[in-house]
């Protein structure tokens, strides 16, 4: 029996690459979600692909939207007796200050991804590399972007199919994700910009959805009875989005007729709903930075820092999803198997001559 598992594991190490089983490591990453929601499930398969493609040891902790577990995970994690050799963290409902100081009291390299520190937290924590030495950097989607391109469509679809009031402005609603979680807030001040910006929208009012459907189909049902002129709903994820339908639908509204809907996110039902026409601006992307976090460790340590292209990049990550693109996403990644994206491409250990990193899906759905 022992000859045949040795046989077996020496298959695999002779089939594997010999540069990749030479030069693992291991990454935990802390999900604040729970490990049922669609947007937080297809960030760990996207990330999947990419440990096992570059040679990592990846394990994914799932904190179930408690921001204490989140801090409780990494507690137990520095208390290993094998740490790991790097740490992802989201800053979710501003934790990560937390979980960062129990990691760099512990010598584990910490890279801050989705969601990094904003406003006062700047001030206590300061710049990577600085004050906690072993706080390596950040990757942080253009969560503002997402909020801009969202709230610019779902305007330009209402002005299309005639969605307006009688005023002949498009009247809005805006259900944010939560008040503290940079992510958030930054994608609300996207969409409030371009609202802002624009004479014929009137955006009526603001509520947080603390990313839970059922919390904003409550709070849809009670926008729709005190603002009878509404047109559109922009929603700062697709769960949300769904709840604020679910309120129209049973108030006799249509969802992409007299009434309008945006969401951010790409999992597959939200891309068919897209492709539907029940959702008529949708923004995504973002799912791929944890990946690509995975990358810029893979780099750093093969001796690629990327210091020189900065400690806290803000790639544009997030791509409008039109129905042409939803409908490719849909084709390509609708199982969310992602086995087929090579993320080698984007290595600069790989490709030495790339200068910059170019993280960005617009390649894979065209």
């Amino acid at each position: 029996m022992r000859r045949q598992i040795t046989a077996c594991v020496g298959l695999l190490l002779g089939l594997a690459s010999p540069l990749l089983w030479a030069s693992a490591f291991s990454v935990v990453f802390i999900n604040p979600g729970r490990s049922d929601e669609p947007f937080w499930r297809s960030v760990t398969r996207f990330m999947q692909p990419a440990a096992q493609q570059l040679g990592i040891e990846l394990e994914v902790l799932y904190a179930e939207r408690d921001h204490l577990k989140m801090i409780e995970l990494v507690q137990q994690v520095t208390q290993r007796r094998r740490k790991p050799n790097y740490l992802m963290i989201v800053n979710e409902k501003l934790a990560g200050g937390e979980m960062l100081k129990l990691a760099d009291r512990a010598g584990i390299k910490t890279l801050v991804t989705f969601s990094t520190f904003e406003g006062a937290q700047v001030a206590e924590f300061g710049q990577p590399r600085q004050k906690y030495r072993n706080w390596i950097g950040s990757l942080t989607p253009s969560a503002a972007e997402a909020g801009r391109l969202s709230a610019l469509e779902l305007v330009q679809q209402a002005r299309r199919l005639g969605v307006v009031a009688s005023d002949g402005k498009v009247h809005v609603a805006a259900i944010a994700g939560d008040k503290a979680t940079p992510t958030a807030t930054q994608r609300l001040a996207g969409a409030v910009r371009a609202f802002a910006g624009d004479s014929s929208v009137v955006l009526e009012q603001v509520v947080y959805g603390n990313w839970d459907r059922a919390r904003a189909r409550e709070q849809a049902q009670a926008l729709m009875l005190r603002y009878p002129q509404l047109n559109a709903f922009w929603a700062a994820s697709d769960l949300m989005a769904y709840g604020a339908m679910e309120a129209a639908e049973a108030d006799g509204r249509t969802a992409g007729q007299d009434l309008l809907f945006s969401a951010i996110n790409n999992s597959p039902e939200v891309l068919q709903a897209r492709l539907d026409g029940r959702i008529s601006a949708l923004a995504g992307g973002h799912f791929a930075a944890g990946a690509f976090g995975l990358v810029m460790l893979y780099d750093y340590h093969h001796g690629r820092d990327f210091r020189s292209e900065g400690l806290q990049l803000r790639p544009q990550l997030f791509l409008l999803l039109d129905e042409r693109r939803a409908r490719v996403f849909l084709e390509r990644f609708g199982n969310e198997d992602f086995s087929s994206v090579d993320f080698r491409r984007f290595s600069k250990h790989l490709r030495p001559r790339l200068r910059r990193y170019r993280f960005s899906l617009r390649r894979e759905l065209q």
